[in-house]
């Protein structure tokens, strides 16, 4: 390898590195907002089903301003939206950590990082694009990891800093990760000029497959967000210590992150349609998910780890068939499918935490299940309308 060639391999990790930063740093406050539940639900006097409307409120805000921020990501560009997005990431952080007094207020700070998450994320989706890697599904499934990678902390910050310092401070931690993400976007991110074909905001995808994609997702990502919602909180209930349970969380998290590299390797060198491709390793977390139902301690820590490692590989699949079908659009075009991913994780917690509320986390998880099996077999479905094409 030539020197140039090498300049161009070392930017192009640079490139991917720094998308998977950002996305951690965005996703970190809402997803802490599960694994934190026992100690902050607490410290509002809230219970736990209520607090789910914590988890809840951050995707919410980020459904309602998913597609938004994708046409903005296609004007401003990646660099400046990234910039502005991972330095409001940390100024949320910071103000939850020592200002927000009362559960209401924590709901406006994370409805704020919703919206700042849905900004990120596309203009993440689009310096992928533009960066014309050359092993696009591994750079998705890279940046991709970042979701059970700020799981991860989440769940580790629950013995190392919530049980410890305070809850508070797992989010003075989360803003730091924010200014170092907002540093590496400044030294590594470079738009594109901004031209008429490079603000494309129609996408390339027919609007019948796309919605469909949408609906695929929404209903992949309901279950899923049960387990960022109350793994931890279940894992209590079952017999764990909160600091057991969070610590099974974060090796869970750690088990997807590796299933997920795997899996942008698989998906470079298969033909195979994306979609198909999602609900058929989908499998190991509806198990998973029917045996965190079983409500024993040991049972319960394996389980979360087939839970986590199958129940969140989808994204890779799904967010690469999208991308690679929009090559010019693609914050635009993942601005209306993260739409339906941030509808299921919103809805997830908030309906679950009622069902936890009434009937309990057994009943919970089987229902969980129950759905992950109809995303399964409707994602079979939609999978001819995004093919593999390069």
């Amino acid at each position: 390898m030539g020197f140039d060639e090498a300049r161009v391999a070392h930017h192009d990790v640079a490139v991917v590195a720094t998308a998977a930063l950002s996305t951690v740093s965005v996703v970190f406050p809402g997803l802490a907002a599960g694994s934190l539940a026992v100690q902050a639900s607490d410290d509002f006097g809230v219970s736990e089903g209520s607090y789910g409307w914590a988890l809840g409120t951050f995707f919410l805000a980020a459904a309602l301003t998913s597609v938004a921020g994708g046409r903005l990501a296609q004007r401003l560009g990646p660099r400046r939206q990234l910039s502005y997005g991972l330095v409001g990431a940390a100024a949320v952080q910071l103000s939850i950590a020592f200002v927000v007094p009362s559960f209401g207020w924590m709901l406006v700070a994370l409805a704020l990082a919703g919206v700042v998450n849905s900004g990120v994320q596309t203009a993440v989706n689009l310096a992928l694009s533009q960066a014309e890697l050359p092993r696009l599904g591994l750079a998705v499934a890279t940046k991709q990891s970042a979701m059970p990678a700020a799981a991860m902390l989440g769940g580790l910050a629950v013995p190392a800093v919530a049980l410890t310092l305070g809850w508070r401070w797992a989010y003075a931690m989360g803003a730091l990760v924010g200014l170092v993400g907002f540093a590496c976007v400044r030294a590594f991110i470079i738009d594109r000029p901004i031209t008429a074909a490079s603000k494309v905001s129609v996408v390339e995808s027919t609007s019948r497959a796309l919605a469909a994609a949408t609906a695929v997702s929404m209903l992949f990502a309901f279950s899923s967000g049960a387990i960022n919602a109350w793994t931890v909180s279940s894992g209590v209930d079952a017999g764990l210590s909160e600091g057991a349970a969070g610590l099974f969380l974060g090796l869970a998290a750690g088990m997807g992150i590796l299933f997920r590299l795997a899996a942008g390797a698989r998906v470079d060198a298969s033909k195979a349609p994306p979609f198909r491709m999602a609900a058929q390793l989908y499998l190991i977390g509806i198990v998973g998910f029917v045996l965190l139902s079983a409500r024993v301690a040991p049972l319960h820590a394996g389980a979360t780890v087939l839970a986590f490692a199958g129940g969140w590989i989808w994204p890779v699949f799904t967010n690469f068939a999208i991308v690679n079908a929009n090559p010019r659009s693609a914050g635009a075009a993942t601005g209306m499918t993260q739409m339906g991913v941030y509808v299921g994780v919103f809805s997830a917690p908030v309906i679950t935490g009622g069902i936890i509320d009434r009937w309990g986390y057994q009943t919970m998880w089987l229902v969980v299940a129950g759905v992950a099996m109809c995303a399964a077999a409707i994602a079979v479905a939609v999978s001819p309308s995004f093919p593999r094409t390069g």
